[in-house]
């Protein structure tokens, strides 16, 4: 019985530790637009959650990051995991020439799978 309780606490302890992981991106505030054809995705594996804020500050995984060192992170991260998606959250007043930078350098890092974050609107 003890093998038992000691797995069940082990798991518990798993399973609180990666939902504050995997929540982490999620922590910087950005007021995303609205989009009548917005979908929530299935697949959330290997996703780099990157926010975009309406001063131009970017975001990686919750972390305020340059755009150069965006780039040596994804490369960082490249060598790491090889199927990469980008989950790009941006504020609705960003101007969307920042937003084409950051998936262009992404893109030279070889990251082709991004995703838009939007509100799913009732319209």
């Amino acid at each position: 019985m003890a093998p038992m309780i000691d797995m069940v606490f082990l798991l518990l302890v798993f399973f609180m530790c990666v939902s504050s992981i995997s929540q982490a991106g999620l922590q910087v505030k950005v007021d995303l637009p609205d989009s009548a054809e917005s979908e929530v995705s299935d697949d959330f594996s290997a996703r780099i959650i990157l926010s975009i804020k309406e001063n131009g500050d970017i975001y990686l995984n919750g972390r305020l990051a340059s755009l150069e060192e965006f780039s040596s992170e994804l490369s960082i991260i490249k060598q790491e995991a090889s199927e990469l998606k980008l989950s790009i959250r941006s504020d609705r007043n960003t101007e969307y020439k920042l937003i084409r930078r950051v998936i262009e350098v992404a893109t030279k890092e070889g990251i082709y799978d991004y995703v838009y974050s939007t509100y799913q609107a009732g319209f």
